[in-house]
């Protein structure tokens, strides 16, 4: 017996599914990212970090950074659109609710909206708490963060409340795209 001969309704996403088999507009899902769901966000960042190319692609590889770690800047050949199906992929193919399991392996392509909100979500957070370092913090590397008596406190409260900071930051330290706290001239100084 399904749900609907057990008098239940069907859930949103398995509506979601139906719908899309009977017309041929992908429907969008709705995603939780927080709490109960963290680990969605856990694996956008694993897929991160794992695919370096395609994450300095996504988030705008500089032609500074690229000249300076001796290496041709990452660009972009297709939009966006496929990174983020791949990161859909990687991300609900292994969700713990089987009806994004199955939406994934059918149309993965439907989570791109989902993703970038997602990397907006996180984008804002990560700037809010880089207003807790002030400018000279903000651009300095994870590390030095961790090792000033000034700011390991500060890190560590970051951290607790955030845990994706640390790669965030990793990756959007010194870029004004994602960073509007960081101030170049403030490296170095006390």
């Amino acid at each position: 017996m399904d749900s609907a001969d057990l008098g239940s309704p069907p859930s949103p996403v398995s509506q979601s599914i139906g719908s899309a088999a009977k017309s041929s507009k992908p429907v969008v899902p709705r995603v939780l990212w927080e709490k109960a769901h963290a680990s969605r966000t856990d694996r956008l960042i694993e897929w991160c970090r794992t695919h370096e190319a395609k994450r300095k692609k996504l988030f705008s590889d500089s032609t500074q950074d690229a000249r300076e770690e001796g290496r041709s800047k990452q660009q972009l050949r297709h939009g966006k659109n496929h990174i983020y199906v791949e990161m859909a992929k990687a991300i609900f193919l292994h969700d713990e609710t089987d009806e994004f399991h199955s939406l994934a392996a059918m149309n993965p392509g439907v989570f791109a909206s989902s993703i970038r909100s997602r990397l907006d979500v996180l984008k804002t957070k990560y700037r809010k708490q880089n207003a807790l370092l002030g400018q000279t913090g903000a651009g300095c590397t994870y590390e030095d963060l961790l090792s000033n008596d000034k700011t390991k406190n500060i890190l560590a409260a970051i951290t607790k409340d955030f845990p994706w900071w640390a790669d965030l930051h990793g990756w959007w330290r010194t870029n004004p795209a994602y960073n509007n706290t960081f101030s170049a001239a403030d490296i170095g100084q006390d």
